[in-house]
């Protein structure tokens, strides 16, 4: 039986694949990426702290008391840069988050902001133990979250924990998470994207020559979103900015094979259903993206911050009065 779909349909469905390989949600975000103002201009002077207020949930900030918004919905999505099994009843794992991106979906206004968050930003983590009990928290970097815990939905309730920490404690209402190698899948699902490099690869393949146009299959596409170590610059900055003009090619190519096969929508969600975890029903997931694709995203946020090369890994701190602004902006509103 054929799928039929209209043409807006097809649309649609090729973002909601792309949510489902995680990266590919930069596709939503391509032409407003780097044209966004960073979160940490117009600081007002009176910003060192955020103050609770005597009464429950306002806050102080600038001098004014902020209340949150109750029309907000946010949607925390993860890509995971190894695929290997966990032993079962194992609650340690070694699947890290590479990417991280938090939509908050404004049903008020019907707007989307999406928050890109470093995955070497250093903040509060919670251990998970041996035998799953909570051990406490330690500070590290944000990717380390989704170690804690089996590798599903545990580790992805990690990862918002701590995200939410992060953040003050905004609420994190779903997570969706997919393996790295889900990318490599979807890229020759789409057969092949074409990029001109970025980067000096020599050290790692001889076949992705800086500035020339490559057409990535395979592994090859995994290692160009991926790689950073045997690179010039081995900075998580720089591998964010190919995949950002990784995921403008890939999202072309999607809606092109969308739009020419409706039985690519079809092999593709199947295909990409083994690397994703998500509290998400397939409703939940048609819905938000119905929703993006009408209202698009209003704003793009980074947290401002310095990358200090530690004794063994990259640690980001963010900066927290620009941090404070942001959460502000985006999550409270004047209190009557």
């Amino acid at each position: 039986m054929k799928l039929r779909v209209n043409l807006r349909t097809l649309r649609v469905f090729a973002i909601v694949l792309a949510v489902l390989l995680i990266f590919a949600a930069g596709l939503f975000l391509m032409n407003r990426w780097e044209n966004q103002p960073v979160a940490e201009e117009n600081l007002p002077d009176d910003t060192a702290e955020m103050q609770d207020a005597p009464e429950k949930d306002l806050v102080l900030f600038g001098g004014s008391w902020v209340a949150p918004k109750d029309h907000l919905e946010t949607v925390l999505l993860l890509g995971l840069d190894k695929f290997e099994e966990t032993a079962h009843g194992s609650y340690n794992n070694n699947q890290q988050s590479d990417f991280l991106l938090l939509l908050v979906l404004d049903r008020s206004a019907e707007t989307c902001t999406a928050i890109h968050l470093n995955r070497d930003t250093m903040t509060q983590v919670r251990v998970i133990g041996a035998q799953g009990e909570s051990a406490g928290y330690v500070e590290e970097q944000l990717a380390l979250a989704h170690t804690y815990g089996s590798g599903g939905t545990d580790s992805c309730k990690n990862v918002a924990e701590a995200v939410s920490n992060l953040l003050y404690g905004v609420p994190i209402d779903h997570y969706i998470s997919v393996t790295m190698d889900g990318v490599a899948l979807l890229n020759d699902l789409a057969g092949g994207v074409t990029v001109t490099v970025l980067d000096d690869f020599s050290q790692i393949d001889a076949t992705l020559v800086q500035g020339t146009s490559v057409k990535l299959m395979g592994q090859q596409a995994l290692t160009y979103v991926r790689a950073r170590n045997g690179l010039d610059d081995s900075s998580n900055l720089r591998r964010m900015e190919r995949q950002r003009q990784y995921l403008r090619a890939l999202s072309e190519q999607l809606t092109a094979r969308a739009e020419g096969d409706e039985e690519f929508l079809l092999e593709a969600l199947l295909a990409a259903s083994e690397y994703l975890v998500s509290d998400c029903t397939v409703e939940k997931l048609s819905a938000l993206s119905e929703e993006l694709s009408e209202w698009g995203i209003s704003e793009y946020l980074t947290l401002p911050g310095e990358a200090v090369r530690a004794e063994e890994f990259m640690e980001f701190y963010v900066d927290e009065q620009a941090l404070q602004k942001l959460v502000v902006d985006v999550f409270y509103e004047v209190a009557e």
